[in-house]
């Protein structure tokens, strides 16, 4: 399972949207699997999204909310994919980056529990970002041969696939895979997320792609469609009640076309660098003679804005940030093949659960992608629902529906945010949005005509309201508490509230 982060998805070669880019392996995966063209992200934003990859859940079910301090149960953690894969048997690794909080323990909560980094037979990665030079931040990587950030996850993509077992290392808790069993490993980049581009400074040691790469072409670079440098926004995309247009400065990089052609010289130096590690991994998978008996998932945990009508960075559920790159390398099946059915990140963990022959748990909410891979005629999701329930800064809660020709999208005032555990739940007890989009995706793709004050448009408009209701409702699946620890918890009068509030909205 390789997972890039903020990469956009016509920032893969095989999409054919980005001229530039080169990403030759993972043309050649999807070539000979399954490129899926219309794959979203149920979050657009880290934390939530990664976390929906590993429990097959929304956000709003598992809980585990950006900036909320909420942390994920040890009981929760026990039914993501790579746990119940160990639990039958399948040695596991996790490389790179993690950014889902999990566990309690005397150490601390969350990243500081020590309960995800004991939870993997290999475990080589950081908790939150690495930045492209990880020994700076991680002590784990200090005794790694490479400096940046691609080459030091695939010198641990290397020892994790290796067979030699008089491989010597300096952690004492890594090991190499045994050859008697199954393996599932997790390859998590910090790429290309500004924080990895961002603190590029092309030394002298690094490697030249990422000195030079793609700089004798940086004339041929081409805007975004709808690129609005920052100091010429007349029309703010969002009312400013609704989203007051600000946003992290580590994405001030879209402000102008200088520096956004900087980053997008350097996203695609990085995802060139991903393109090659993912290589290395098919030639090593071949030479041991078990290419055709492993399964290669390839994605990003959402997209990202590039000055797009003005916006940067995340969490907004326009398509630019929903859609993402999604190959599955499957061997054994009728290939090549391309999809087209509406694919989501939380199909991911029960796919591969199925692909295992593992039971699915009943509260993974996404859908196995293996029939679809396998060409059987199966009822499909002709929508799909999104969230934003980062709550930190100036970003509005927002909920969507979108379907291949039309979104819809409503957002929360900023006034009525609560605890995000009874944020959560409040547009279900009642709590009405503030503004409304509809967009008709066929006609307008980049989500620039909103329709949702026409006369005409009223009754489909409605259709969307209801619908998005619905499918709310699903996505918060039983209506109990989270499995998480929840911050302010200890308070027993603030408990004992939300408890009567759930159990009324369970009741209803």
């Amino acid at each position: 399972m390789v997972l890039a982060d903020d990469m956009r998805w016509d920032y893969l070669g095989a999409m054919g949207a980005n001229q530039l880019t080169q990403t030759p392996n993972l043309d050649r995966l999807a070539a000979e699997g399954a490129l899926f063209r219309n794959a979203f992200v149920t979050s657009a934003i880290c934390t939530p999204s990664r976390t929906s990859i590993l429990t097959g859940m929304y956000e709003r079910r598992h809980g585990v909310t950006f900036g909320s301090k909420s942390v994920m149960t040890e009981e929760a953690f026990a039914n993501t994919y790579p746990m119940l894969l160990r639990q039958s048997g399948y040695y596991t690794g996790w490389v790179g980056k993690n950014h889902t909080p999990i566990g309690k323990s005397e150490k601390g909560l969350g990243y500081q529990s020590g309960v995800m980094d004991q939870s993997f037979d290999y475990w080589r990665a950081g908790h939150g970002h690495l930045s492209f030079y990880p020994k700076n931040q991680h002590e784990i990587f200090k005794d790694a041969k490479a400096d940046n950030q691609i080459d030091i996850i695939q010198e641990a993509v290397d020892e994790f696939l290796s067979i030699d077992e008089a491989l010597e290392t300096s952690q004492s808790f890594l090991r190499t895979r045994p050859t008697d069993q199954p393996f599932c490993l997790m390859i998590n980049f910090n790429v290309p997320h500004s924080n990895g581009t961002n603190s590029m400074k092309q030394l002298p040691t690094d490697p030249e792609l990422y000195r030079t790469g793609y700089r004798d072409q940086i004339d041929q670079l081409e805007l975004p469609a709808n690129y609005v440098p920052y100091d010429s926004i007349q029309t703010p995309k969002l009312p400013r009640n609704v989203y007051n247009g600000e946003y992290l400065n580590s994405y001030a990089w879209v402000k102008t076309k200088e520096s956004l052609n900087e980053n997008q010289i350097r996203t695609l130096e990085t995802v060139t660098g991903i393109d090659q590690v993912v290589g290395k991994i098919v030639r090593e998978l071949e030479a041991q003679g078990i290419l055709d008996n492993t399964i290669i998932v390839f994605t990003s945990d959402h997209g990202l804005f590039h000055g797009e009508n003005g916006l940067a960075g995340k969490t907004l559920l326009y398509d630019i940030d929903l859609k993402i790159p999604m190959i599955i390398y499957a061997p054994g099946l009728q290939q090549p093949k391309i999809l087209d059915e509406i694919s989501l990140n939380i199909d991911i963990a029960p796919t591969l659960l199925d692909f295992a022959g593992v039971e699915i748990p009943g509260e993974m909410q996404g859908k196995s992608l293996k029939p679809l891979l396998e060409n059987k005629k199966v009822e499909w999701r002709s929508d799909f629902f999104s969230e934003n329930l980062f709550m930190e800064q100036n970003y509005p809660r927002t909920e969507a529906v979108g379907s291949k020709d039309w979104k819809y999208i409503r957002y929360y005032s900023k006034e009525e945010d609560q605890h995000h555990i009874l944020s959560m739940i409040s547009p279900i007890l009642g709590e009405e949005p503030i503004y409304e989009e509809l967009y008709d995706l066929k006609n307008d793709p980049n989500e620039q005509h909103n329709l949702a004050g026409q006369a005409d448009k009223q009754e489909l408009l409605q259709k969307f309201r209801d619908r998005c209701a619905a499918l709310l409702l699903e996505a918060k699946g039983d209506n109990e508490l989270p499995k998480t620890y929840i911050e302010d918890f200890d308070d027993k009068e603030f408990r004992d509230s939300v408890e009567v509030i759930y159990r009324k909205l369970k009741v209803e």
